[in-house]
């Protein structure tokens, strides 16, 4: 047999026989479990949902401030309004085209910070200007979709309004999500977008700075994306 023709079963029916098996099964039965698996998750209030939500952020480097609805511009303002994070330099902004932005007035409250250079709504129809914006920019602000309590993590979806360049090319993004969409695991958001008729083309799911510690497992931040990340909880 040559080797450029081996097909699958070449290379699973040995392994298949090593197990005791004459050939690979054609089908597999699902075990019946004996018990379920404990989440550590379970039984938990909302608000304690929400209170590990941000227990597990601080644990991976990320910042979290609280807001009312109402305050969400006024927040967000003065993040991004303390300039380059460390260096306090002047910064600049992109941000998702969301209503709930409009609705809270962000455009006027970044024109209102004095070490707020340019800030830029997202624009699909700009194409490489905005994701040019977006690489350049000190801040990325979306609306992540749910956070996830177990481990801080928020589902981003790409659309036409939040290019996935907003969360991945500036040096800190910002992601604001709704404390009723704080929810216990990861299986609860993936039952949602199971339920949807039409995905997006990504969603990512953020943990944290982008990290790695590939290199003598030193953990080295903002390698591949964002070296900070902010959350906003909104009450």
């Amino acid at each position: 047999m040559a080797l450029g023709n081996k097909t699958l079963d070449d290379l699973i029916n040995p392994i298949s026989k090593q197990l005791g098996n004459a050939k690979v099964a054609d089908h597999v039965d699902m075990p019946e479990w004996e018990f379920k698996a404990q989440r550590v998750t379970d039984g938990k209030s909302h608000d304690e949902l929400v209170s590990m939500f941000e227990d597990e952020a601080e644990k991976i480097h990320i910042s979290v401030a609280h807001c009312k609805a109402a305050d969400l511009a006024a927040c967000l303002a003065k993040i991004v309004g303390a300039g380059v994070p460390e260096t306090g330099e002047p910064c600049t902004v992109v941000y998702a085209a969301d209503e709930r932005f409009r609705a809270a007035g962000l455009a006027d409250a970044l024109a209102a910070e004095s070490l707020v250079t340019k800030a830029t709504e997202w624009d699909e129809t700009a194409g490489e200007a905005c994701i040019e914006a977006a690489r350049v920019a000190t801040y990325g602000i979306t609306y992540a979709t749910a956070g996830i309590a177990e481990t801080a993590t928020i589902a981003q979806p790409t659309c036409p309004t939040c290019g996935r360049a907003i969360s991945l090319l500036p040096l800190c993004h910002i992601a604001v999500v709704d404390a009723a969409a704080i929810v216990p695991t990861m299986g609860e958001v993936m039952a949602d977008l199971a339920k949807e008729e039409k995905l997006p083309s990504q969603v990512c799911f953020i943990s944290g700075p982008s990290a790695t510690a590939d290199i003598e497992l030193v953990r080295v931040e903002g390698v591949h994306g964002p070296m900070y990340v902010n959350y906003v909880i909104v009450e």
